[in-house]
């Protein structure tokens, strides 16, 4: 006859069974636990190494402003140790803001275009006679592409265009700074050649659209291109200059 087994034997497995699983559960929580503190400190190190590289750009940028000014400072000091080199400095930023309102008229290579209604307006009998009229829309994209292709001074009619100027209809004419102007309508501008060229030559450009529908459109080159000064300068009633307080 067997024997019975131990008394308490199968409490033993038991218990050692629940000890191995707690054992497993507890070895998957702290590999987990270590994974996750690996990603954290992955993660943290790329945001601070992103940070760190930022800092770095930002400082090399600033560097380069503090060399460009304490170089402007030494030109300055330089200048004026000489009295009338000073007068001579200042004159030239004078000459050069000036250029840049459009109080001066400029000079140098760029282009001339010459625009004028289209010739399928007389007689055809297509469509809305009005879409063979240049209007302002197409003037102000022209001047718009000019500026995206480099153009550093311009006019439209003997107008000069600024900051500020407006392009609008006026019943059958159109208005440049206030002043009415008329077909056909001549832009002069000054720049890169070639860019401004293709800027206006690209496909699906406005003088692309103007030329399919036969408007009359004459683009030249020049070496020399004259560029007229602003016949009404700019008024500024509520703008005014936000100069920086001294710091006693």
């Amino acid at each position: 006859m067997a024997s019975p087994p131990p008394v308490g034997r199968h409490w033993v497995l038991a218990i050692t069974g629940i000890c191995l699983v707690l054992g497993a559960l507890l070895g998957v929580q702290v590999h987990t636990q270590v994974v996750r503190g690996e990603t954290e400190v992955v993660r943290r190190t790329s945001m601070m190494w992103q940070m760190l590289s930022e800092a770095r750009a930002l400082g090399e940028r600033q560097n380069k402003e503090i060399e460009r000014l304490r170089m402007q400072v030494s030109k300055y000091e330089s200048e004026a140790s000489g009295g009338k080199g000073l007068t001579k400095l200042v004159s030239e930023e004078l000459q050069s803001s000036r250029a840049a309102t459009g109080l001066l008229p400029m000079k140098g290579p760029g282009v001339e275009l010459v625009l004028d209604d289209s010739t399928m307006k007389v007689g055809s009998g297509v469509g809305d006679q009005d879409l063979y009229v240049l209007h302002d829309w197409d003037l102000i994209q022209i001047a718009n592409e000019l500026w995206a292709a480099g153009a550093e001074a311009m006019s439209l009619n003997g107008q000069r265009l600024v900051t500020g100027s407006a392009i609008t209809c006026s019943g059958a004419l159109v208005q440049v700074n206030r002043t009415t102007v008329s077909a056909p309508f001549t832009f002069l501008a000054i720049g890169n050649r070639d860019n401004l060229m293709s800027a206006l030559n690209i496909r699906g450009g406005t003088l692309d659209g103007l030329r399919r529908l036969e408007f009359v459109v004459k683009l030249t080159p020049g070496e020399e291109v004259m560029v007229p000064a602003i016949s009404i300068a700019p008024t500024y009633q509520y703008a005014k200059p936000a100069l920086q307080e001294r710091v006693p």
